[in-house]
């Protein structure tokens, strides 16, 4: 969860922080790339560290890990004031097997005091399950829009990311860098990656230059 930039999203991070009373409900909505998944996984991982049942599981995933992630969610929800945060879950429309299964995790959660932290790129206005109950259920959760990150927000993102690694992202390279690459989080994430790469490989500091030559803008 440290590692989250909240950015305009404060609302959404003070709901979450905030201890809850019989069954909770949460709905994130967001763009790719906004974070959300990050988001799941970080509050699963908030809520393993003190001590709650917790598990994340992302619907767009294989099908044969859905299936065995869901026979464990399950399992889990039945503990008292679990977290079960399913990701993707739109991506479920139309797949009747398995929208009975997250309506019957909803059930168990619901009666034990539990916490069903779910996320799509869409809210749940706009997404209709075939399971009449399951989209009465999701549209009664509470619905936060996650607000992208703005420039300085994705600059502490990668500088956050590169601390972590063991060096500084100077402030020339993400001043360019933003200038003059994508837009949308993934990608810059995933040329970091190719940066610190080319970094070792060829024993250099980043700049400007060395970005240039590896990334080509």
């Amino acid at each position: 969860m440290d590692n989250f930039v909240i950015g305009e999203n404060v609302e959404l991070m003070a709901f979450l922080r905030t201890s809850h009373v019989g069954f909770r409900g949460i709905w994130v909505s967001g763009a790719r790339a906004s974070g959300r998944s990050h988001l799941l996984r970080a509050c699963s991982s908030a809520a393993l560290q003190s001590g709650r049942q917790a598990i994340y599981l992302d619907c767009g995933g294989p099908e044969t890990e859905w299936s065995a992630q869901v026979l464990r969610a399950a399992e889990l929800s039945s503990a008292r004031n679990a977290l079960v945060a399913i990701d993707n879950l739109g991506q479920l429309k139309g797949r009747q097997q398995h929208e009975e299964a997250v309506m019957s995790i909803y059930q168990t959660l619901h009666a034990l005091e539990g916490e069903m932290l779910v996320s799509h790129d869409q809210s749940a206005l706009g997404v209709e399950f075939d399971l009449p109950d399951l989209n009465s259920r999701m549209r009664g959760f509470a619905h936060f829009s996650l607000v992208p990150l703005q420039d300085h927000g994705k600059a502490e993102v990668l500088s956050r990311r590169a601390r972590a690694k063991g060096y500084d992202l100077p402030d020339a390279v993400l001043e360019y860098w933003l200038r003059r690459g994508p837009r949308d989080l993934s990608t810059l994430v995933r040329d970091l990656e190719r940066l610190d790469e080319a970094t070792l490989t060829h024993q250099r500091l980043l700049t400007v230059p060395l970005l240039k030559q590896v990334l080509g803008y």
